[in-house]
């Protein structure tokens, strides 16, 4: 009963730290801060089928997840073991979990042993996993990364020996450092390159809240309206579920796929597949005013779609930023849109062409279309 009603307090509680209701801007507070990072809403869908057709990567979208996982708390100023007492740190990692299972599991329950470094988490249909049986990016990279930052300890690495996509009843995923895991007889994929993204004052100026110019919609108002369902760990879509996720892992996903054999080809095709699912499951007369309406509840950023001359053109301001914008051309963003478009036109139409700017006023822009 005690945890009950702890639990339900820390879900109230995260309901107020995380900002939901302005179009265009989904917020996070960053712990010990007066500063807020960018979060994005993605299909459940999307991710399961690119894991699914890069399985035999799975070393690349394990490395991938983890590199995410390790940004992810390192991003909203997680207390580390050496920074609090054993007491502290386990509250603290109790309150993660809950914020987890807020938007990713219907339950979650975890076990720590704090001396040997071990982490043990339970997940009832959790994400992408339930699926597809993989969950190599969000569930052993991302939960290895996590624990990885908050231990100190890069060699933490994750395994699953125990999925619901694969017929059991829940998820299990134990991480620890790789010598432990070796001692209880698994086998980790390792990934030792991490590298912590951190807040700066750019981070903190590129990504403040401004005056949209054609956003109508926040998430909040969309969940109100029941436009978006939401019960406990799940935000569901006219049957498509989706889930939060900090901004930078469509920084990450770029980068490390990147490094694959059509690796962003298949992420094109996967956003791509489900950009016209969407369209499809809309109902609406015409892409353009959807993408206004629906993208920027997501968190994408302010949104005006143009059909100009036959031809599309898709302009974003306040595009949730990183340092590595030069680094991506948007693969996943540019995808999904011209999936939508697609879709009502009854062929194939593809968002090529992309700008990038940031201003004073706009913080990052995107300017895309057709070729």
């Amino acid at each position: 009963m005690k945890d009950k009603l702890l639990g339900w307090f820390i879900r109230n509680l995260l309901n107020r730290l995380r900002i939901i209701n302005i179009p265009g801007f989904l917020l996070f507070k960053i712990q010990g801060t007066n500063s807020y990072g960018r979060q994005v809403l993605l299909p459940e869908d999307l991710v399961a089928e690119l894991e699914e057709r890069m399985r035999s990567n799975s070393t690349e979208l394990y490395s991938l997840g983890k590199k995410f996982g390790y940004n992810y708390v390192a991003i909203q100023n997680i207390p580390t073991i050496s920074k609090c007492s054993r007491k502290k740190f386990l509250f603290y990692t109790y309150f993660l979990v809950r914020s987890v299972e807020c938007v990713y599991a219907d339950r979650l329950k975890h076990k720590i042993d704090y001396d040997r470094r071990i982490f043990r988490l339970k997940m009832k249909n959790y994400i992408i996993c339930r699926k597809n049986g993989l969950g190599y990016i969000f569930s052993m990279g991302g939960i290895a990364g996590v624990w990885a930052y908050i231990v100190e300890n890069n060699s933490v690495e994750a395994v699953k020996p125990e999925c619901e996509g694969r017929g059991a009843r829940e998820c299990l995923v134990i991480a620890a450092p790789y010598k432990e895991l070796l001692e209880m007889g698994y086998e980790p994929i390792t990934c030792k390159e991490l590298e912590s993204l951190e807040i700066t004052r750019q981070y903190i100026e590129i990504n403040r809240v401004r005056t949209r110019k054609y956003a109508r919609y926040s998430l909040e108002s969309l969940i109100n309206s029941n436009f978006i369902s939401y019960k406990h760990g799940q935000m569901v879509y006219r049957n498509e579920r989706f889930f939060l996720v900090e901004a930078s892992f469509l920084y990450t996903l770029e980068k490390e796929l990147a490094k694959i054999e059509n690796g962003l080809e298949t992420l094109w095709q996967c956003s791509f597949n489900f950009g016209r699912i969407l369209e499809k499951v809309s109902n609406r007369p015409e892409p353009c005013k959807f993408i206004m309406d629906f993208i920027p509840a997501l968190g994408f950023g302010d949104i005006l779609a143009l059909k100009r001359e036959n031809k599309y053109e898709i302009i974003v301001y306040c595009f949730p930023w990183t340092k590595w914008y030069k680094d991506i051309d948007f693969t996943l963003f540019r995808a999904l849109l011209s999936g939508i478009i697609s879709e009502y036109e009854k062929k194939e139409v593809r968002l090529e062409n992309i700008e990038k700017e940031i201003t004073e006023e706009n913080g990052l822009s995107l300017y895309i279309s057709e070729s």
